[in-house]
């Protein structure tokens, strides 16, 4: 058996060139999969134009730096299709007593459409994200433009997710300064409704819980605030839990309001 039976055997294409990338040989399974072409004619013959220039100015220069190559990703002119992606290995040794290259090339028609559906996926969720980025800031400008409550959303152990401009306007806090932070380090610790607040506290606590029983979808108190500087600020707060598919809470709504503004509201 012969070196040409030997390389027919192999399952995949194999081309071999001299050193300086003409064909010399190929398999069975190259011709299989890239058609016949003609012996002593480069390398580059069976590339098109984009290959072309990565063979020249990647490839070369790693095989005269290290003598191989392993998985590099290009595509080379086929039988049936113009450029068919390919995974490349290529490695220096001996073909009929003289220096040679051995390129096995294994056609990725899978990786490449994988490769297709993965960025129409990432197109999909970026534009995804723009709009969601968008309905957001939407949200944001219409709850910001209520200035007379102050709004949060809490996780259920109380820290502030979000909240509006009105929140921070009420407890005096520069913008961003509320964020993370825990509901119950902003009520005035001494406050008289310390009832109200301690089954508010317990709603806190419960690790996902509702806490809220199943008389009442809301919690609703009269108590003391501070601001950073430890001033009192009389609210008028209600809690509710945003979903209530289950028996747990995924968010709670806080909503306050200056209780001496809202005396000066309804005296007027």
């Amino acid at each position: 058996m012969g070196i040409t039976d030997d390389i027919n055997l192999l399952p995949c294409p194999l081309l071999i060139t001299d050193l300086l990338g003409r064909m010399l040989q190929v398999n069975s399974a190259f011709k299989e999969e890239f058609g016949d072409c003609e012996l002593g004619t480069n390398i580059d013959s069976i590339l098109p134009k984009a290959s072309q220039i990565f063979l020249q100015t990647h490839i070369w220069p790693l095989l005269h730096r290290q003598g191989s190559v392993k998985e590099i990703y290009l595509k080379v002119r086929a039988r049936t299709e113009p450029q068919l992606p390919v995974l490349l290995n290529c490695s220096r040794g001996e073909f009929l007593q003289q220096q040679c290259y051995r390129w096995v090339m294994f056609p990725a028609r899978e990786r490449s459409r994988f490769e297709r559906e993965l960025l129409k996926t990432q197109n999909e969720t970026m534009l995804y994200a723009r709009r969601l980025q968008k309905a957001n800031a939407r949200l944001q400008a219409v709850l910001n433009s209520v200035t007379e409550f102050a709004i949060m959303v809490l996780s259920p152990d109380g820290t502030v997710c979000f909240n509006n401009a009105g929140a921070e306007n009420l407890l005096r806090y520069q913008a961003g300064g509320l964020a993370g932070r825990n509901i119950m380090t902003l009520f005035k610790q001494t406050d008289t409704a310390s009832t109200a607040l301690h089954r508010l506290q317990a709603v806190f606590t419960a690790k996902g819980k509702t806490g809220f029983g199943n008389e009442a979808e809301s919690l609703q108190l009269d108590a003391s605030m501070t601001d950073p500087d430890g001033n009192e600020i009389r609210v008028a707060v209600s809690v509710s839990p945003v979903s209530r598919k289950t028996s747990t809470v995924d968010e709670l709504l806080l909503v306050a309001t200056d209780r001496r503004q809202r005396k000066q509201l309804q005296c007027s």
